[in-house]
């Protein structure tokens, strides 16, 4: 880490001869026959003492002047990750993250693009005030900050978050990253030391709502888990039932506490007992599918997706791959507008990120035309204002808290085969979301939502002499057209037959709209067959 260094500077003492002058000229000697004048006469009374001035206080640092608190209030319903892992000189002894991991900060930093308020520190009062009213502007209510540990420099920057986010109404979570050390266990005494510190302050979130696993109204903190799979920096993956007595453990506190895992499979969920799922950062961008993990989510689920403007980290090396354009807000448009018709309401929509500046993540106001005195012209908004990102998200942050979702309808279905594999999927004509597995055959090997279809397999051998396995799945069918049809596809390998029995309406007792049978054999990888069944039958008056 290169540090400045100031020359010291030689002390030199100048001795000065003070001349007394005349009017304008070399003084002449008195004569010598000149009398002396008279003594000034004594005074008849002592005179009186000259009272020294009192020493003066000491001049006060002055405060900075904060940006005005202004504005509607922001939504808690949308959040942006934080990162207060920044330290600039003079601020601060030592540049930290502006210079990772070869750069010469303040003209020469790490990232694509460089910060409107130029390489700052995350501990000034001005800066992260200015933050803070930059997020309100844009409607977000909540900052998720990065957390690496309570020895950590991100950890000493809370209580400013909490400061600042009080003054703007702004509500500080914590993004809890793999630390050297962390594990399931270290987790729970995390959550512990967060809370108990600062539980009590006012910007600390919390939240009534409840999850699958916290099915109450506490009003309880809120932690992201990132990289779920990695307990620490140095770990092999694990499961995720390896977090399960963990966040057992979260959920039994007297203030419980919601903790949401980077993943975008289901079975954390199930397994992990996690209360919800979120998504970072999309990068390869196929349309809608990007986020149709959301409709696989079981009931109670907390569905946060990641929404964010492109991704540019060329100059610290990453690989070319992951670079995504950010296309004048067009690539920040796509990924909202994907997350919010899965036909799924979010429960949080989180910004990735506001100020993630390494990966050229940020919506956070960046220069335009300036260059690090070696010839590179940092990067810009393009056809959008420094803060074009700040209005941008304000747009989407009303559309999404004006949108109404469509309604569901509970379906249950029940998926019997005598073959080795099976699937089951709805093709066309709408969607189905927050499937919940009722009871499924002991002799499976597998059964369950995957690939955004339902699959149920067991040995082939048992398939081979007629063994049977089935699963119970409730689910919910959404986005139809009044008046069209379901169209379902039954997959199935070469041996046995599958049955497919639709009823209406969740639980036992439903009345049953279909029943397919599919036995056959037809060219394709899936051996598919297609049926029909019309969307009256599941959206008309209940049994």
């Amino acid at each position: 880490m290169c540090k400045s260094k100031v020359p010291r500077l030689a002390g030199l003492v100048v001795l000065l001869s003070l001349l007394l002058a005349s009017c304008g000229g070399t003084p002449t000697p008195s004569p010598a026959s000149t009398a002396p004048p008279p003594p000034s006469p004594l005074p008849t009374t002592a005179p009186t003492a000259t009272p020294l001035p009192s020493p003066m206080p000491p001049t006060p640092t002055p405060e900075p002047t904060l940006p005005p608190v202004e504005g509607s209030e922001p939504s808690y319903r949308v959040g942006a990750f934080y990162y207060p892992w920044y330290r600039s000189i003079p601020a601060d002894p030592d540049w930290v993250h502006w210079n990772e991991p070869y750069f010469s900060p303040p003209l020469n930093i790490s990232s694509d693009y460089y910060p409107q308020l130029g390489p700052y520190s995350s501990l000034d009062p001005a800066v992260v005030a200015q933050h803070f009213a930059w997020l309100r502007e844009a409607g977000v209510g909540v900052i998720i900050s990065s957390w690496w540990g309570r020895p950590s420099i991100e950890e000493k920057a809370v209580p400013l978050l909490l400061e600042m986010g009080e003054r703007y109404g702004i509500q500080v979570a914590f993004h809890l990253e793999p630390y050297a050390g962390r594990s399931a266990t270290a987790l729970v005494s995390d959550v512990g030391y967060l809370v108990e510190r600062y539980g009590d302050h006012p910007a600390f979130f919390r939240t009534t709502a409840a999850s699958g696993w916290s099915p109450d109204d506490r009003p309880k903190g809120m932690f992201f888990l990132w990289a779920s799979r990695y307990p620490d920096s140095d770990s092999a993956p694990v499961e995720a039932s390896y977090w399960r007595d963990a966040l057992d453990a979260i959920h039994a506190r007297p203030d419980g506490g919601l903790v949401i895992a980077d993943e975008t499979l289901s079975e954390w969920i199930d397994d992990g007992h996690f209360d919800g799922l979120y998504s970072y950062a999309v990068l390869q961008f196929d349309g809608g599918a990007a986020y149709h993990w959301a409709r696989a989510l079981p009931p109670g689920a907390w569905y946060v997706p990641g929404v964010n403007p492109g991704f540019s980290a060329v100059r610290i090396g990453y690989d070319a791959s992951t670079y995504v354009p950010r296309r004048g807000g067009a690539a920040y448009d796509e990924r909202w507008q994907a997350a919010l018709d899965t036909g799924v309401e979010p429960a949080l929509v989180v910004i990735t990120s506001f100020n993630e500046w390494h990966e050229g993540t940020q919506i956070e106001p960046a220069a335009v035309g300036f260059d690090n005195g070696r010839g590179y012209t940092y990067a810009d908004y393009g056809a959008l204002p420094p803060d074009g990102y700040l209005a941008l998200t304000r747009q989407w942050v009303d559309r999404f808290l004006a949108q109404t979702w469509p309604e569901a309808y509970a379906v249950r279905f029940r998926l019997m085969t005598s073959s080795d594999w099976t699937t089951f999927d709805l093709v066309d004509g709408g969607a189905w979301l927050r499937p919940a597995v009722v009871s499924t055959s002991p002799e499976a090997d597998s059964a369950g939502a995957e690939g955004g279809r339902f699959a149920l397999t067991q040995p082939l051998a048992r398939a081979e002499t007629g063994g049977t396995v089935e699963m119970v799945v409730d689910i919910l069918l959404t986005g139809m057209e009044k008046g069209g049809s379901l169209v379902f596809e039954i997959g199935r390998g070469h041996v046995g037959s599958t049955t497919v029995e639709l009823a209406k309406g969740p639980g036992e007792g439903g009345v049953v709209i279909a029943n397919q049978v599919w036995d056959g054999i037809v060219p394709g990888e899936l051996n598919a067959l297609r049926f029909q069944v019309p969307v009256s039958s599941v959206v008309g008056p209940a049994p």
